[in-house]
């Protein structure tokens, strides 16, 4: 309907096709390139292509295309069915009940910060999918479809990738069960997880006769290390204060990292008055969460909204927030979902 009022179709693929979404759908139509890049537009020794992406998505799409689907069309159907069976899935762990909390957890889950990346050509919604399977299958000592879900999710996005050592963390720092039990574990479960993620330069190698052809063509953003505490008070930067309100729509991305940061805070500070009663899943939401919040933000010239969409799991610890507090925010994130919406639709959200 947001698209309908800013004059877009809301049922035209073109539409949610954005950016990297073209790469994605070039990956999904012939696979990896991997080239140098043309001077003097880029440094001497830079290489391009489309090697610099993850491709569970891609390949997704592109089974749905061989099937006879279009292309752009299989790509928005996936997006969006993934959205959908994530918000199911979290229903589903939630126990089924229609109370206010849960409901509201699942409204945050549908307007969750970032999430015009869930319903574009974009991994974003297939991650979160995977991330909220592997979570809870964990949880459930359900360890190699848990490793089979979370190698999914590496292979989809950069940020799946940190699935890996947080879940060989987790259940290495459990008391029980013994050492060697827990090692097992280990094996099964992360050591799934990073199977999967070795698929991609087993992969770009036979493509590209190049082992690291991801890293080739990421080089040249130049994603140097920063500071993140730095890089997160510089997200909250708004514009153009000494003209208009500061809510407007080329604020949206500095309001959206804020309300997420209050969302960890608050989950954070909920999870520690009631530490005695945390079961297994939030502890390991809440660990997987801090990590996957910190980590774009130690890197220069990363999307800090599609790291952001990346958090949509903590939808799981939300439902536990005062029902005050989780209704306002809910709010504030529709509200703020709209307004990146726009500035996505207009290609102004990278």
């Amino acid at each position: 309907m947001s698209a309908a009022i800013f004059g877009y179709a809301p049922f035209d693929s073109g539409t949610w096709a954005r950016w990297d979404s073209g790469l994605y759908l070039d990956i999904a139509e012939h696979g990896y390139t991997l080239f140098p890049c043309p001077q003097p537009t880029f440094d001497q020794g830079t290489w391009c292509g489309n090697a610099g992406w993850f491709p569970a998505y891609p390949w997704l799409v592109s089974s749905l295309h061989w099937l006879g689907l279009p292309l752009r069309g299989s790509a928005v159907a996936l997006s969006w069915i993934c959205i959908f069976a994530t918000i199911a899935l979290l229903w589903t762990i939630f126990g089924r009940r229609a109370s206010v909390a849960t409901i509201a957890a699942l409204l945050y889950a549908a307007f969750a910060p970032g999430q015009i990346y869930d319903y574009a050509v974009f991994p974003l919604s297939l991650l979160a999918l995977a991330t909220t399977a592997c979570l809870w299958l964990l949880s459930r000592d359900r360890f190699v479809a848990a490793g089979i879900a979370g190698a999914v999710a590496a292979l989809s996005y950069p940020l799946g990738v940190l699935l890996v050592p947080i879940s060989a963390i987790w259940l290495l720092a459990r008391r029980t069960p013994p050492l060697r039990e827990r090692l097992r574990r280990i094996a099964w479960a992360s050591g799934l997880m990073l199977a999967g993620f070795a698929v991609l330069p087993i992969d770009q190698y036979v493509e590209t006769s190049h082992w690291n052809a991801y890293i080739l063509v990421q080089d040249h953003y130049h994603h140097t290390l920063q500071n993140p505490f730095v890089a997160a008070w510089h997200s909250f930067h708004l514009q153009a204060l000494e003209h208009s309100s500061p809510l407007t729509v080329a604020n949206a991305p500095a309001i959206q990292s804020l309300i997420v940061l209050i969302l960890l805070v608050s989950v954070a500070v909920s999870a520690a008055v009631r530490r005695d009663s945390l079961d297994r899943l939030e502890t390991l939401v809440l660990l997987w969460a801090a990590v996957t919040w910190v980590f774009p933000l130690m890197q220069a010239n990363l999307s800090q909204q599609r790291g952001q969409a990346a958090l949509l799991p903590l939808a799981l610890l939300a439902r536990r927030l005062p029902r005050a507090l989780l209704i306002t925010l809910v709010i504030a994130s529709a509200a703020v979902a709209i307004m990146m919406e726009k500035l996505f639709l207009h290609g102004v959200l990278v």
